[in-house]
């Protein structure tokens, strides 16, 4: 068991992967460039959450970014029982969110992504296809679940999810979708790099 979870903080070293950002512009900043690996950015960025949650505790949107950057804490800790317990917060603070906010699709987006982020022993990929795909169904019949880029960033996942599944046909399709979107330039450059490389 012991080697096991050791594997497990290893492989977290590489925990990255492309989210929606926050609605706040200070804590998208920081939530940028706390993906990006800027260390202080993450610790920053858990102290402006946690001050947001202290405000508003029932903002899940915030919830669900704070379980998101405990994850990169995870990523940026060295090997020992603070990285396994940071991963341990994210992952509940994130379910949390998405339990206590079934219907908020940026809420459900940001996890699902996020747990397709981890590595695939950890057993969250297939959740997070699932949820990736009810996610589509759910924007498709409301488009304004979600703003344009984050739609853009949905299928931009859900094809990558469905790629790591071997699903290359459905990858290709939801690619295709998502350039339908008139949103983001830079995620629209993404989604055609990823249906040339299918």
């Amino acid at each position: 068991m012991r080697w096991t979870w050791l594997a497990i903080v290893c492989a977290l070293c590489a925990v990255t992967g492309a989210l929606a950002l926050p609605n706040d512009p200070v804590i998208s900043a920081l939530y940028a460039r706390a993906l990006a690996g800027d260390k202080a950015a993450v610790t920053e960025c858990i102290a402006a959450l946690d001050k947001i949650l202290a405000a508003r505790p029932s903002d899940q949107l915030a919830r669900v970014y704070l379980g998101s950057t405990y994850t990169l804490l995870s990523r940026d800790l060295p090997l020992g029982p603070a990285k396994l317990s940071a991963l341990r917060k994210g992952l509940a603070l994130m379910d949390e969110a998405a339990a206590a906010a079934p219907g908020d699709a940026a809420v459900q987006l940001n996890r699902a992504i996020t747990n397709h982020a981890l590595p695939a022993f950890l057993g969250r990929r297939k959740v997070a296809r699932a949820q990736l795909d009810r996610l589509i169904e759910q924007v498709e019949k409301n488009p304004s679940a979600l703003i344009p880029n984050d739609r853009q960033l949905l299928y931009l996942n859900a094809g990558e999810a469905a790629r790591t599944a071997g699903d290359r046909k459905h990858a290709t399709e939801l690619w295709q979708r998502g350039l339908l979107i008139a949103g983001d330039a830079k995620l629209t450059a993404e989604i055609k790099a990823a249906l040339a490389r299918r």
